[in-house]
């Protein structure tokens, strides 16, 4: 492998792996990260980051990524992925990067609900990537490009839903949310 697409793959790995050894297996958690699971709820003792004062909106913090586990996975001089197939998507809660202020139930919903909304996009990107394997596509921009997109929109739903719902201070709205929330992951529940 040549030592330009050598450097591509680890930033690659780099960017989108957190001590993900522990996390390959959904459910899987430790004291740091969570990984989305339908049988386990966010609680307050997981908001572990000391409470951000100068936060003029928020009375908390959720801290979630969409990660691709590129496991095994190498970038060939080509642009080709080696075992492409073996690309896998969760979506994380971090810990140690995530606070809280005033613990409430109606916060905690609206917390979950964007820890929710972030799973609802990453099995959106895994139906996508399973279109691109069955398709027989290999190459590392494309798997690239999509994760992009699909994480730049979950960005863009997560703000809207802090917009509507008044960061949570809406309780109907926050409701209304998390009922389309839940109907949308039932529609992707293939791809769980």
């Amino acid at each position: 492998m040549e030592k330009k697409h050598f450097i591509a793959f680890l930033l690659f790995t780099l960017s989108f792996c957190v001590n993900m050894s522990a996390q390959t297996i959904k459910g899987v958690e430790n004291d740091s990260i969570i990984t989305w699971d339908k049988s386990r709820q966010l609680v307050w003792d997981d908001f572990k980051d000391a409470v951000d004062w100068n936060d003029p909106i928020g009375n908390a913090m959720t801290s979630y990524k969409i990660v691709v586990v590129p496991e095994n996975v190498l970038v060939d001089e080509e642009d080709h992925i080696q075992n492409h197939e073996k690309l896998s998507v969760v979506a994380n809660f971090y810990c140690y990067h995530s606070w809280v202020n005033k613990r409430t139930e109606n916060l905690l919903r609206h917390e979950q609900t964007h820890f929710d909304i972030a799973e609802l996009f990453a099995r959106k990107l895994r139906k996508r990537f399973e279109t691109l394997k069955s398709q027989g596509e290999k190459r590392f921009s494309v798997y690239y490009s999509e994760f992009k997109e699909y994480s730049a929109l979950c960005r863009e739903m997560q703000k809207k839903y802090d917009r509507e719902t008044q960061h949570g201070n809406d309780f109907q709205a926050n409701d209304t949310w998390k009922e389309l929330i839940q109907k949308e992951l039932g529609s992707f529940r293939d791809y769980e």
